[in-house]
């Protein structure tokens, strides 16, 4: 007998057929209910904060406000989220043309038109000045000196110069800061690339996995950074559901409503898991439109594979490797000698050698192997991972290397491996 699984795979779906016999754990969100009444929770975030004074006391007439929202990399329903956000500004004498939505870019490519009205919809795209400023821009950042902990302080101005800064995004499991959300709508959010490369290259030197690590030494040192330069003085995050919905919403003090934020994120996306498995095939949807993307469900697929077991990483990848040509070549290359490179000040491109450390890291640990369309043969071989075009055959030939006793429940799957956080059970 055999189970098939459906893989969500871009704009398309995969199957999987697995052998029973062979099938371990299979790792997916929680099937959880989504708020029979989004509108009402939203506004019951943001008169009953966490930590804070309702957003209504936190501005005066006459302040600039800066709204700081997420980009096309995640999937916050901002539609539904930045309305009731501007009313409670407007109710407090905030003027509209004292208002900025900027989008939190972080390193990404800038977003299209038809993709920030996707975003923010159409009437709010209209009626008030957006700010779509790429981190290379160096023009339009403002230099605020260095932090305490050595990183330069280079913001977008819309953000730097705003009386009171607002950031509104979602909360799921993260590769480096243990969670997205709270202060890191900041940074990386809306930082020059120059001070996002500072920043990210730390995690060349973190061999652990950090997924869902709250202490994680990425997100303290964001927080602290956000907190000594440029304060956050108010946050809305959303909790969504497997399917994109609204579960939850937490609003008020960067860390402290960041912290419950993220206790209904591990109900929704935190599976718990008893082994690792010799056999692991994570399907990296819903972030799986460029490899910088799907790096989040190679590092959920990580969690749940053995040492010296081989990681299946499925993307579709439709954007190839995206805005960020170096990380195959930095991938495939020796980790110590791009620490080296790093140290020195010597790469590049300090963000993509460091992402391309990690996978040295990883791949100590565990064997990868990758099957993608968007993604070619030639951008394997220069990650030195293998190259395949067929999941199951893949999957059948790992099985058939093991030893015959160990085959049994050998595979696990993560089917939205962007998404899933394994933890086990002690």
């Amino acid at each position: 007998m055999n189970t098939a699984i459906a893989l969500r795979y871009g704009n398309t779906t995969r199957t999987v057929t697995i052998p029973n016999a062979w099938l371990g754990a299979i790792a997916r969100p929680a099937d959880i209910a989504p708020a029979q009444n989004a509108d009402a929770l939203i506004a019951a975030a943001l008169r009953q904060p966490i930590g804070s004074p309702p957003l209504a006391q936190r501005v005066k007439p006459g302040q600039t406000v800066a709204v700081i929202v997420d980009d096309y990399t995640r999937k916050t329903p901002m539609p539904v989220l930045v309305p009731p956000v501007l009313r409670e500004l407007h109710a407090a004498g905030i003027a509209r043309a004292d208002i900025r939505i900027v989008v939190a870019l972080g390193t990404h490519r800038l977003m299209t038109p038809s993709e920030l009205v996707a975003k923010l919809g159409a009437e709010i795209v209209r009626a008030y000045t957006i700010v779509n400023i790429p981190s290379t821009s160096e023009a339009d950042m403002v230099y605020l000196g260095d932090s305490s902990l050595g990183i330069p302080v280079w913001v977008n101005r819309a953000v730097a110069d705003a009386d009171v800064r607002i950031g509104l995004g979602m909360i799921t499991p993260h590769l480096e800061a243990g969670f997205t959300g709270g202060a890191k709508i900041i940074l990386p959010g809306v930082c020059s690339r120059r001070t996002v490369d500072a920043f990210h290259a730390a995690s060349a030197f973190i061999p652990e996995n950090q997924l869902g690590n709250l202490d994680a030494p990425l997100r303290r040192t964001l927080e602290q950074w956000v907190a000594e330069r440029v304060p956050l003085q108010f946050m809305v995050n959303v909790v969504t559901t497997r399917d994109g919905k609204i579960f939850q919403c937490v609003a008020g003090d960067p860390i402290a409503a960041h912290r419950v934020g993220v206790e209904f994120a591990r109900q929704v996306f935190g599976v718990p898991v008893t082994r690792r498995y010799p056999v692991v095939i994570a399907n990296c949807y819903p972030y799986d439109f460029d490899w910088w993307q799907s790096i989040k469900g190679v590092w959920a697929g990580d969690r749940m594979t053995a040492d010296g077991g081989t990681l299946i990483i499925v993307t579709a990848a439709t954007e190839g490797h995206g805005h960020y040509p170096l990380v195959p070549q930095y991938v495939g290359r020796d980790p110590d000698q791009v620490c080296a490179e790093i140290k020195r000040g010597v790469t590049p491109d300090a963000m993509q050698a460091a992402t391309g450390a990690m996978f040295g890291n990883l791949r100590r640990r565990i064997k990868l192997v990758l099957v993608s369309d968007g993604l070619t043969r030639a951008d394997a071989d220069a990650m030195r991972i293998p190259y395949e075009t067929s999941i199951e055959q893949t999957m059948a030939a790992t099985v058939a290397s093991l030893p015959e006793s160990a085959r049994k429940n050998s595979v696990g799957v993560l089917p939205e491996a962007g998404i899933v956080l394994p933890w086990f059970e002690k």
